[in-house]
């Protein structure tokens, strides 16, 4: 879930700095909804035996609903392809001045040939990529809040209405929720079959969760304590710029390597899907294409008209997965 949207900012930003005091309150409901709902996940991957996230969808949703969620799926895999596109171009004009279409095409060509080279490195990257990444954000956010004060950062959250995916904090925190874990449980459900200890489980969900929320929180408080200014396509590379030439670069690599690894995982998955209808090679062309494309309508509006737009449809798996601890599942 620490993917390019969350690192970038504009989900932490739209999602709850945009709510003043009361995005707090979402991050916390957020984070809850996390522990519980990724164990719950977790557990049901374990009983199941799941293999991908398939299991899991046909088991809450039923078998017909559980295929029409799965296709959303698949479609919402093309969609942040074209948003992690459209962050690299956004990253090369507000950090180099350069095009932003050169961005997004060198990001999309790079991708696009990764795939077609081979995805082993790219996997092994990430080991890399992520946990760094993770790093950045907190040591930029502590940075920012020494830089500030935490009183000073508090007195300045104020809601921007302007830039909510939806009216009220509560909702905003579900859809946020919603499909960050649904895209999510193509690999806790699989996690979870491999877990025989439940203990663990219970333990890699809490803490997973809590770091989820203790992030968040800090890039709320860090970005709110910028705003309007940092209401940018990068948030979080606007605060870079008050802590020198180094960070500044050193965190637009990091980000990019992020978007760069996003955005192999997903045209991966969304071409994988084409190819069964077309040959390999030209799903793979057709998903960059298509990306690229899209991403000529900016990352920032990108992702606030799909990301909610996708939580609200997920929210019915939401549902499921709250339910399932109530209603037992089925040993076989």
């Amino acid at each position: 879930m620490v993917g390019a949207g969350f690192a970038s900012g504009q989900e932490t930003l739209r999602f709850f700095a945009a709510y003043g005091p009361a995005g707090l309150a979402g991050i916390l409901l957020a984070t809850l909804l996390f522990c519980v709902l990724g164990i719950s996940a977790m557990n049901l991957g374990r009983r199941l035996g799941a293999e991908t996230h398939r299991e899991i969808l046909h088991h809450v949703l039923g078998a017909s609903l559980g295929r029409i969620m799965d296709g959303a799926i698949t479609l919402f895999l093309g969609i942040t392809l074209t948003v992690m596109i459209a962050g690299g171009g956004a990253i090369f004009a507000q950090q180099l001045g350069a095009p932003y279409a050169l961005g997004t095409l060198l990001t999309a060509v790079v991708a696009g040939a990764t795939i077609l080279a081979g995805m082993r490195g790219v996997m092994a990257a990430n080991t890399v990529v992520v946990p760094l990444l993770s790093l950045a954000v907190l040591g930029l956010v502590g940075a920012s809040l020494h830089h500030h004060g935490l009183g000073e950062v508090l007195s300045a959250l104020s809601p921007h209405a302007a830039l909510a995916p939806a009216r009220s904090w509560w909702m905003s925190a579900l859809l946020y929720v919603s499909y960050n874990l649904v895209l999510a449980l193509s690999v806790l459900g699989p996690l979870g079959a491999e877990i025989r200890d439940r203990t663990a489980l219970l333990w890699g969900g809490l803490l997973g969760g809590l770091a989820l929320g203790v992030m968040a929180a800090g890039m709320t408080l860090a970005i709110s304590a910028h705003l309007p200014e940092a209401a940018v396509e990068i948030p979080m590379l606007y605060l870079t710029r008050f802590h020198g030439p180094f960070v500044q670069w050193f965190y637009a690599v990091v980000l990019w390597a992020e978007i760069y690894t996003t955005a192999v995982g997903c045209a991966y998955g969304f071409a994988g899907r084409l190819g069964q209808a077309w040959r390999y090679r030209e799903a793979v062309v057709a998903s960059i294409c298509f990306a690229l494309v899209g991403s000529g309508f900016g990352f920032s509006r990108l992702l606030a008209l799909f990301y909610p737009l996708f939580g609200l449809v997920a929210l019915v798996v939401l549902a499921g997965l709250l339910r399932e601890p109530l209603r037992g599942v089925p040993r076989g």
